[in-house]
């Protein structure tokens, strides 16, 4: 649906008018700083109304075309990797949660699923390289800004025709990442690897709240209680980082965000600082780290609200890049 439709849909399902909603997604979107787009402004918006704004249908997805917040999501993949469970403690429960994270792909990318609980036996009966096809699932965004499909009550698993599914390989170049100037990071939904300089860090709201043992995004509802997307009440939620930076390689500047773990190397801050929602210690940090040399790598996409590309980080680090700057720039000047 295009956001005009999404507008009109909403309207018509409340006593909101179209300006209305139109000012609330322009306040949404200036809440977040540019962290969400005008459709995820919309969404949030949408869900806030109560108003179901995805497509019903049974189409198969390619991965490159899986984003955060669908719902019904359907894909053919291969199995590429099945990770050990992990095991944590559940309050108020003798038995330990368990949860279990799987790499899938197809000629078009990877993408992570993580089964949770019961789920964790589907495991047990798929290995690595079968195809499978998976039906009514539904996708969160992870910490570090990639989509993340779950399973719902109503998802099923089933292996799949060989001739159905291409064959992939977990290191397929559709999902590795190009050392380039940050001059030529133009390419949406592509990985890149950059060099640079910080020089600029927004501080500004940097946290959202999860759910401590799923990791799942709560929100404040009217009761002033705290819920998942699926109505959980979480009485006491952690916080996890969302924080955005400039980086400049000579060549030019992109905009980079960082969500939990790499925020934290980032801004050099512990996982507890993170959890209480320090926001002064953020606010300090992100002053100091303002000219650190880093080098980042990400998959792109584009910002409506900055009208940019940008670097959704899944890893960083510190680095001296002074003379690799330099020698960029003599190669582009060559």
């Amino acid at each position: 649906m295009s956001s005009d439709e999404i507008i009109e849909k909403i309207a018509e399902q409340t006593e909101a008018s179209e300006e209305e909603i139109s000012d609330e997604v322009e306040e949404k979107m200036d809440e977040f700083e540019g962290l969400v787009s005008e459709e995820g402004a919309l969404h949030l918006v949408a869900k806030e109304y109560g108003v179901q704004v995805e497509k019903e249908g049974n189409k198969d997805l390619e991965i490159d075309n899986i984003v955060p917040d669908m719902r019904k999501v359907n894909i053919k993949a291969r199995v590429l990797s099945i990770l050990d469970v992990n095991t944590f403690e559940k309050e108020e429960e003798e038995e330990d949660g368990k949860v279990q994270n799987i790499v899938l792909g197809d000629d078009t990318g990877t993408v992570r699923i993580s089964l949770w609980g019961e789920q964790t036996k589907i495991a047990e009966k798929i290995e690595e390289g079968d195809p499978i096809h998976i039906t009514g699932a539904y996708t969160i965004e992870d910490n570090q800004g990639n989509p993340e499909i779950r399973l719902g009550d109503e998802s099923q698993v089933a292996i799949a025709d060989e001739d159905e599914v291409p064959d992939v390989s977990s290191g397929s170049s559709s999902n590795s990442a190009s050392e380039v100037p940050i001059s030529e990071v133009a390419t949406e939904n592509a990985q890149f690897k950059v060099n640079g300089m910080l020089v600029a860090m927004y501080p500004s709201n940097p946290f959202y709240r999860v759910d401590p043992e799923t990791g799942d995004t709560v929100r404040e509802n009217d009761d002033g209680e705290y819920v998942t997307d699926e109505g959980k009440e979480v009485e006491d939620p952690d916080h996890k980082l969302a924080i955005s930076g400039v980086l400049d390689d000579g060549t030019g500047t992109v905009r980079c965000v960082f969500f939990g773990e790499q925020a934290r190397k980032v801004l050099e801050i512990d996982e507890e600082t993170e959890k209480q929602g320090d926001q002064d210690r953020v606010e300090q940090a992100s002053e100091e780290v303002v000219g650190k040399e880093l080098e980042v790598e990400g998959r792109t996409g584009y910002n409506d609200y900055f009208d940019q590309i940008e670097i959704m980080v899944n890893n960083v680090e510190q680095t001296g890049v002074k003379n690799q700057i330099e020698e960029l720039v003599n190669i582009l000047e060559a």
